[in-house]
């Protein structure tokens, strides 16, 4: 507990010499979100069928999940910021000819990647484990197959719309407006797919 105090005052003290870090992983968090779910809803309605199991279901959207959100929205994320900032770290050594090996520019430079890192990892997890919960209750017979589906993805549309209100309230833009276009991506994710979907399989039941 002593431990994680220590951290959060050491992060605190980090802010007020970086305070964009918030922000951006406010920014990383909603646009993983974002893509989290999109892939989320790729899966559904694609691996979709009237007679799918709801633990294969399951199964395929948490799995490109957790490979997109572990692979990529955390140690692709944590690399890049930490490359980004070690440059700087470096750019500002040479300007005072000094190593700041140590100092809270090298720590910044090392805790920074990594809190931004894991709430990118957060939004691009949590939200697909969320439109999976119908599937869950399907596996123990609560819900028929087509119930699921539906529900699943009136979830992942609710979660983008929510999304969406979010990015309103952060910008100070019109709540309503950014909601509707959170909702427009899911929506238009959702017509692509069925798109695709019926370009490839053509209308076959269910």
């Amino acid at each position: 507990m002593r431990r994680l105090r220590e951290m959060y005052m050491e992060y605190r003290r980090i802010v007020q010499v970086y305070p964009d870090t918030p922000a951006i992983a406010r920014r990383m968090f909603v646009t993983n979100g974002f893509d989290g779910l999109l892939a989320a809803i790729g899966v559904n309605i694609g691996g979709y069928s009237s007679g799918a199991d709801p633990v294969v279901m399951v199964m395929s959207i948490m799995g490109g999940s957790l490979a997109m959100g572990v692979l990529s929205g955390v140690v692709g994320v944590y690399l890049s910021e930490r490359a980004e900032r070690l440059k700087e770290l470096s750019r500002l050594e040479k300007k005072v000819s000094r190593s700041l090996r140590r100092s809270i520019y090298w720590k910044a430079a090392n805790i920074i990647p990594l809190y931004i890192a894991l709430w990118s990892g957060v939004g691009v997890i949590a939200f697909p484990l969320v439109s999976i919960t119908p599937y869950i209750a399907a596996a123990y017979g609560l819900l028929g197959m087509g119930e699921a589906f539906a529900a699943s993805l009136a979830i992942a549309l609710t979660l983008s719309a929510a999304l969406g209100l979010y990015l309103g309230v952060v910008s100070g833009e019109s709540k309503l407006y950014s909601m509707v276009r959170g909702l427009m991506l899911a929506v238009g994710a959702i017509i692509l797919v069925h798109l695709f979907k019926f370009a490839v399989a053509g209308p076959l039941p269910g």
